[in-house]
């Protein structure tokens, strides 16, 4: 069975006034899911409690993306060129595994008909249903083509919410038809999971690079494990709604 570790970046809201030009929350909501085989989940978890090792941290250290860049959390005290190499590590060691695969989903909120039914317009849950739509794709050419979910919680109520919405797409939708998902999503707290830890980690670098187009070292190194179906990246391993 797969196992895929889901986060996202960027904030769900909608200026009031519709206008963006005062808007001081992000412009893009991205979703993010790291796809690894249940057979080599220990391996993984093992060979991140020895990159923490490695590099002077403990093992249930929690690598926070937000924290890394702006020297918080578990990295206070890191200089930046400490904390920038440890970024390229791990972006190496991420790009050239390829036990894992990505698949990012980016949303533009300036563009989304906010006229649309709730589940069209909520960047929280259309970026879901499409990861999920995604997911199952990736799923059905695989050998093994069971596969769970497992998100980083935020709120309780939300997550009822994207839990019955998973339930509802996997009986109504015609696009995760023949479904590959096991009914339910799986939650881990971040500081819990190192697995959701390297999600966080993609989804932040994902997102820059969809809201910066920066090209940076560490969009370059993680760049091959996005999901390619026929060699096209575009519509599989990432997708930009609406496009």
């Amino acid at each position: 069975m797969h196992m895929m570790f889901v986060d996202e970046s960027g904030d769900p809201g909608y200026p009031k006034d519709g206008n963006w030009t005062k808007w001081h929350g992000s412009k893009v909501y991205a979703r993010l899911g790291l796809i690894v085989h249940g057979w080599k989940w220990k391996a993984w978890n093992d060979r991140l409690v020895s990159f923490k090792f490695n590099r002077g941290l403990l093992w249930d250290a929690e690598i926070k993306a937000s924290h890394l860049r702006r020297g918080q959390g578990t990295f206070v005290g890191w200089d930046e060129l400490r904390r920038a190499q440890f970024i390229k590590d791990l972006s190496d060691l991420i790009g050239l595994n390829r036990d894992l695969t990505l698949i990012g989903v980016a949303i533009n909120k300036t563009t989304v008909d906010t006229t649309q039914k709730d589940r069209l317009v909520k960047p929280d849950v259309r970026s879901l249903e499409l990861l999920l739509e995604r997911y199952n794709q990736f799923l059905h050419r695989q050998q093994d083509k069971a596969g769970i979910v497992v998100l980083d919680p935020t709120k309780d109520t939300s997550d009822d919410n994207l839990r019955y919405f998973q339930s509802f797409l996997q009986t109504q939708s015609p696009n995760l038809k023949p479904l590959h998902i096991v009914e339910g999503t799986f939650f881990a707290k971040s500081h819990t999971s190192n697995m959701i830890q390297l999600a966080d980690f993609c989804c932040n670098v994902f997102f820059r690079e969809v809201t910066r187009d920066d090209q940076s070292a560490e969009w370059k190194a993680i760049r091959p494990r996005f999901w390619r179906v026929d060699g096209r990246v575009l519509g599989n391993g990432i997708k930009h709604w609406p496009s």
